[in-house]
């Protein structure tokens, strides 16, 4: 029996010599992504793949909830946190697998049948073969090639939604941190315009306003609280969206921000050739590209195996009821008579087409992103700074101004309030001029895909200044 299995097993056996020992481990590949993103962000990024991992990330997560939160210790927390982001790096893992099976050959098969004769000799016709897909063998390298090509493009996909998830948090940050500076300016507000609207209501019980001043008095400061309100609510659905993107669970989404928006940075990045940066090193127009080029390996392993579509190769083994054994190879070959794979590479060639304008219409976007990106910034900057350098100091000037007349029973109580109220509108202008700003910096390194490198230290803020005159303290009013 072991003599007629013997030409068999040695058939089973040849594959082995061809297979590619291609590891299922993804951790090199991740480590690729990992160095791609630090390269990028500055920020480390980690696959929890056991329980041991889990709790480290936890544990760090919890390390990081315990310190005023800033846009980057964001960015870090999510990196390690956000389950969706978890979910992605799977992919690697997934591609990785293919990468696995695609340098293996398909199994041999083995087959075998037995006739027994109805009358003497009595001797049983056994027949036994094995047989693998020789086309299989001779495509395994270039099949090799394509997977590790998708498992790149997996890479660069993977990591270019980290990039996005960046971007995404800090412009969520920034919203979160002048909501709550926004509140606060608000509330000021509201106390003004209260105290105007009291004010008022002693002046008319004495006799010395009518209703209808009194009335506009009132609304100023029923209106100023609806718009604290509605501020308050915004900034904690903003918090929200926060908390979701850092995949906080109950119990920690009661953590605390900087205190107020970073200033201006004294001298901004450079913004020379930002457009051919983006096309350089943009990871979504890689992967675009990545695309073109796999769909065209694919095309050109369609055309050279098109008129071979199935070639089985092996041998076999046959004992007669005479007892004589005859032995030799198998041959299976398909014939393309009806399918010589027309419709396969028109298919690929219409795919590849396809490919190529998608990447040169994405390439034509990516530009137009970082013009616009960057006008967006250079607005927002000379918004900023018309508000620290001009608008605001003029408020500011205005209600010292303003107090010094009052002091002087020039002004009446009502134009100290509306001045001290025009002063915080200022104020809150800047405010959101601010982040504005920051929100266009990280639309401008998403667009360019990474930092921007080489910026200045952020400069004071205006607001950091104490804008209530010191005569307001010695006047009773």
């Amino acid at each position: 029996m072991m003599t007629m299995l013997k030409p068999i097993l040695l058939t089973a056996a040849l594959p082995v010599l061809f297979a590619a020992c291609t590891s299922t481990n993804p951790k090199a590949a991740f480590d690729d992504l990992s160095k791609t993103v630090a390269a990028r962000t500055g920020q480390q990024v980690q696959w929890s793949r056991d329980d041991s991992q889990r709790k480290e990330i936890a544990m760090t997560v919890e390390t990081l909830l315990q310190t005023n939160l800033t846009a980057q210790s964001c960015v870090a927390i999510a990196l390690l946190n956000n389950r969706v982001l978890q979910a992605e790096f799977e992919e690697v893992g997934i591609s990785q697998a293919e990468l696995a099976q695609a340098a293996r050959l398909k199994n041999i098969e083995i087959a075998g049948s037995w006739r027994f004769p109805d009358r003497p000799p009595s001797v049983v016709n056994a027949e036994y073969s094995a047989a693998g897909d020789f086309l299989d063998l001779l495509t395994l390298p270039a099949r090799k090639k394509i997977a590790r090509r998708e498992l790149e493009q997996t890479k660069l996909r993977v990591a270019d939604s980290v990039l996005r998830l960046t971007a995404d948090l800090q412009s969520a940050f920034y919203t979160v941190l002048a909501g709550e500076e926004l509140a606060r300016r608000l509330g000021v507000i509201v106390e003004v315009n209260d105290a105007a609207a009291d004010l008022a209501q002693r002046q008319f019980d004495a006799g010395n306003i009518n209703a209808l001043e009194l009335q506009n008095q009132q609304a100023s400061a029923a209106q100023a609280r609806l718009d604290l309100m509605l501020a308050k609510a915004q900034t904690r659905a903003d918090r929200e969206r926060l908390n979701r993107a850092l995949g906080l669970s109950v119990g920690q989404t009661q953590w605390k921000a900087a205190d107020e928006l970073p200033g201006l940075p004294d001298t901004e990045s450079p913004l020379e050739n930002l457009e051919t940066r983006a096309v350089s090193q943009r990871l979504d127009l890689a992967v675009a590209r990545s695309q073109a080029e796999l769909v065209a390996a694919a095309l050109r392993l369609k055309k050279n195996t098109r008129f071979i579509p199935g070639v089985t190769v092996g041998v076999q083994t046959e004992r007669d009821t005479d007892g004589q054994r005859v032995s030799g190879p198998n041959l299976t070959l398909e014939l393309p008579l009806f399918d010589q794979g027309q419709p396969a590479v028109a298919r690929l060639t219409a795919q590849y087409r396809q490919a190529q304008n998608h990447y040169a219409a994405m390439e034509v976007n990516v530009r137009s992103e970082v013009r616009q990106a960057q006008d967006g910034l250079l607005a927002a900057r000379d918004a900023a700074e018309h508000y620290a350098k001009t608008l605001l100091p003029q408020r500011q000037k205005i209600l010292r101004e303003t107090l010094l007349h009052y002091n002087a029973m020039q002004k009446s109580s009502y134009e100290l309030f509306a001045a001290k109220e025009r002063e915080q509108l200022a104020e809150r202008g800047y405010v959101e001029a601010l982040r504005d700003y920051w929100i266009a910096r990280a639309e401008l390194e998403r667009a360019v895909g990474g930092r921007l490198g080489g910026e200045g230290a952020p400069a004071l803020s205006p607001l950091k200044t104490d804008s209530t005159p010191k005569e307001e303290h010695h006047h009773k009013h």
